[in-house]
């Protein structure tokens, strides 16, 4: 092998050999034979699959300094298609129709399904009196993925650059309107970035050493082994199988952070939905009315602008690519909001999300709309 420095194209691939980004569909054995037999309707076979993603993963770079990087396929799936999807649904109503309301769910539920379905085989040691034994089983663990989180970022940039070179320059929009959106979008994106950063266990472990404290901590129900990942953790901590670590007081594994909510976060969750639904559905309705003709309606003592024809909708490019970011904003703008109105009914149930299906079900419960505790519980949650 050829001992020089690597150029920015340049990379070792998975044999050991020096390879080009050029030659990146040069001696595709694995891509030909997968092909081969689709052509000729003969069934793939999983070591075939497994040869095609493994060469397409390895193949998958951009230029860098150094050496090319690869690219992780999750990643680099979702930049290519939400561009796609956006693009697509500038053609017609009827695309936009068929993009956000088919195409995107089916795509978004396809992949969540295939990481669901993953499990993995691990080895844990399990404590019996004083001796520490190990065993092997099989434990459910979701495979975890940046997709949904960098189809998230790539989604809120797309719609960013459509508003600040698509809609302003229609001239429609005042300084006011566009100043309040602006803050709207940097509380959303600045909770949001907070509930990453700040996911964390939220307790330590207790040490082990002394096998008599050790059982007392546990018989007095303070504390607790996980039947997960068999770890010594408080009673009110749940064990999260995406990562695959126990959380004080977790809510949900959110897939579109990649992070877990907890109580340490779920705050800062709460207010990040909040501003998103309003910075998703206002830019939507100032772009929607910058390109459709607005009318003025009468509602509850107060004049709301709406848009009322969009006779110009499809002419061009600009006016294209605005009403698909207006009607992708919509679509992401409803999403959030459902997720919103989850955690608030969580929270004024005064339960977290996973355990909200399971309390209804118990009986004995007290109600969980009684606006005596309601009111409690809200005060809780935000002044704990």
């Amino acid at each position: 092998m050829d001992d020089s420095a690597l150029c920015c194209c340049e990379y070792i691939n998975e044999d050991g050999e020096r390879s080009h980004i050029l030659a990146a569909f040069c001696n595709c054995e694995a891509v030909d034979e997968a092909f081969d037999r689709l052509i000729t309707l003969n069934p793939v076979d999983e070591r075939t699959t497994k040869k095609f993603w493994r060469t397409l993963s390895d193949r998958l770079r951009i230029p860098w300094r150094g050496g090319a990087r690869q690219v992780p396929l999750d990643i680099f799936g979702a930049v290519i298609l939400v561009p796609c999807i956006i693009l697509l649904a500038c053609i017609s109503w009827t695309m936009a129709f068929i993009s956000y309301i088919i195409i995107f769910p089916l795509v978004t539920f396809s992949i969540h399904r295939f990481f669901r379905k993953k499990t993995t085989l691990q080895s844990d040691s399990v404590l019996y009196g004083s001796t520490i034994c190990n065993e092997r089983m099989h434990v459910k663990k979701h495979t975890r993925t940046k997709f949904f989180l960098v189809w998230l970022m790539v989604s809120v940039f797309s719609l960013i650059v459509i508003y600040f070179t698509q809609v302003i320059p229609y001239l429609k929009i005042s300084p006011y309107e566009n100043l309040l959106l602006v803050i709207c979008m940097w509380i959303s994106c600045t909770s949001m970035y907070l509930v990453h950063v700040t996911s964390c266990a939220g307790f330590e472990p207790r040490s082990t050493a002394d096998e008599q404290l050790y059982g007392e901590i546990i018989e007095s129900g303070a504390w607790r082994i996980c039947g997960e990942c068999k770890k010594q953790v408080p009673r009110q901590a749940s064990h999260c199988r995406t990562c695959d670590a126990c959380f004080l007081m977790r809510d949900h594994h959110c897939i579109w952070l990649d992070t877990c909510v907890s109580c340490v976060n779920d705050r800062w969750f709460v207010t990040g939905l909040w501003f998103g639904v309003m910075s998703l559905m206002y830019g939507s309705h100032l772009s929607l009315t910058s390109v459709c003709h607005p009318k003025l309606y009468d509602l509850y003592f107060t004049m709301v602008m709406l848009p009322h024809q969009c006779p110009d909708a499809f002419v061009n490019f600009q006016s294209r690519l605005v009403i698909s970011g207006s009607c992708y904003g919509v679509l992401l703008g409803t999403l959030v909001a459902v997720a919103l109105i989850q955690q608030l009914v969580c929270v004024v149930s005064g339960v977290r999300l996973r355990e909200y299906r399971h309390r209804r079900q118990l009986p004995g419960q007290s109600c969980i709309w009684s606006l005596k505790y309601a009111f409690r519980n809200c005060l809780h949650f935000w002044w704990r």
